[in-house]
């Protein structure tokens, strides 16, 4: 049996096999009842490890493509239909996109719109800030020898890893080992190691509603069932969360309790204790996205983590990503030294190692003495941009809009209340210069909020921008 694997490629090696057995399922190649090489063999020839090949059957027969025979071996299955075949292909293929028609069709929509030469242009859909707010890095002088020598630990650099401890000190009064810490390339890579550390195919997972967590294509890929549980004013709805619990096997609760994403909600100090106990009671895993931690405009933060409410039964994800600009891919892992092994295990296998370069220029980053002076700046900027935002919403769309004025970060979560909205209702708005992030494009029901970028508008940008969306509501 002839596979290929492409080691440059980001699909993770046991999805390419995993795919490539499917195919040859497909055209015939493999037949029936056919045994497969055995998972030892098959990492020999693939020069893989032999828990990758563990992983691409386990996930096959989970599917119904082979079938595990104790003492016996792995085998073709019977109800490998083409129906079926083509359907978790087209899962594989899509999963790593995961973009819906709906949004590729607003964002070709903007890009027309942004080339359009002489006609403003607001862009609040994005999610990252404007490069004026990024703090300034000025880098040294490198001498590329000292820099080959610097030695990237299996868990990243332990300088960094400090330095990170630090800070999350500074934000929350909690003060990591940097042993428990892992540097990641973002919150993003963070999420997908994790789950696919801590569950197996068909496990059943939390998410808020709405949540971006709804795009990770690792959810999809591994067959997971999703359950999602609204977000209100005071962020995950917990009692809801806790009828969940009792009626379903939850493996995995996921959230983002600080300036929620896209909502801009904070989770409630009377939540997060009742988040916790409920998931202790059920033995339920709690990863807490904290990407945007970093920009609370009040520090240190009011509110404790859920990691330090519950270290054992949290995982913690912080980001650099958020501040330093989204080509400074940088994130980390806090949690047991167990946890991480396994993480580490699984990132190793997926050849999928983080580069030293953004480690050092972190490092760099995080050590000038300007930086926590750059940072407090940037969250006064945000605060003081979000209250100018909410005074103009309030004066002149009060009757029409309701909003939840967010606590840190640059994100607000608009609902139209006075009618009714449609899509085209929005790509109106798009077409008349003015993109936001509409709710349709995660929740195809949902046609009445959106979410807005506030860092991106200046001055001038508000006035104009409360006009457009007067006159999409007005109709």
């Amino acid at each position: 049996m002839r596979i290929e694997l492409s080691r440059e490629s980001k699909v993770p090696l046991y999805q390419q096999i995993m795919q490539q057995i499917i195919e040859k399922i497909g055209n015939g190649e493999l037949e029936m009842k056919r045994r497969l090489p055995s998972e030892r063999q098959l990492a020999k020839e693939l020069m893989v490890n032999r828990s990758t090949i563990v992983r691409a059957y386990d996930e096959l027969c989970f599917q119904g493509f082979v079938e595990r025979k104790v003492n016996s071996g792995t085998f073709v299955s019977k109800i490998s239909t083409e129906s079926v075949i083509v359907r978790q292909l087209s899962r594989i293929g899509s999963a790593s996109t995961n973009q819906s028609k709906d949004e590729n069709e607003y964002l070709d929509c903007m890009k027309q719109k942004s080339l359009i030469k002489n006609q403003s242009f607001i862009d609040t859909y994005t999610g990252e800030l404007p490069t004026a707010l990024i703090p300034e890095i000025k880098l040294p002088d490198l001498i590329w020898n000292d820099f080959l020598k610097r030695e990237n630990q299996s868990l990243g650099l332990l300088d960094l890893r400090r330095i990170i401890a630090k800070n999350t000190a500074v934000n929350y009064q909690v003060l990591p080992d940097p042993d428990d810490l892992m540097v990641t390339s973002g919150g993003s890579q963070s999420l997908f190691f994790l789950i696919q550390t801590l569950l197996k195919p068909g496990d059943t997972v939390v998410i808020e509603d709405p949540s971006f967590f709804k795009g990770l294509s690792v959810l999809k890929l591994m067959s997971l069932n999703v359950i999602r549980v609204p977000v209100d004013s005071e962020g995950m709805r917990v009692s809801q969360l806790k009828e969940i619990l009792t009626t379903n096997n939850v493996r995995l609760v996921i959230t983002n309790p600080n300036f929620q994403n896209p909502t801009g909600t904070t989770l409630s100090l009377e939540r997060r204790i009742d988040l916790i106990k409920s998931c202790r009671l059920f033995n339920t895993i709690i990863i807490e996205d904290d990407v945007f931690g970093q920009l609370a405009y009040q520090v240190p933060n009011r509110l404790p983590l859920l990691k330090e409410l519950a270290p054992d039964l949290v995982i913690y994800i912080g980001s650099l990503s958020k501040v330093l600009g989204k080509n400074i891919q940088l994130g980390w892992i806090y949690a047991s030294r167990i946890i991480l092994d396994e993480v580490v295990r699984l990132r190793d296998e997926t050849e999928n190692n983080l580069s030293i370069f953004p480690q050092v220029l972190a490092e760099v980053a995080l050590k000038m003495p300007s930086f926590n002076k750059q940072l407090k700046d940037l969250r006064c900027d945000l605060s003081y941009r979000m209250t100018d935002f909410r005074i103009a919403l309030m004066e002149h769309l009060s009757d029409s809009v309701t909003a939840t004025f967010p606590q840190g970060g640059h994100y607000i979560w608009l609902t139209v209340t006075s009618r009714k909205l449609k899509k085209d209702d929005w790509l109106h708005l798009l077409n008349e210069g003015i993109a936001v992030y509409p709710s349709y494009l995660n929740d195809r029901r949902d046609f009445q909020s959106c979410r807005v970028n506030v860092s991106r508008l200046k001055n001038d940008d508000v006035s104009a921008f409360i006009a457009g969306l007067k006159k999409m509501i007005r109709g």
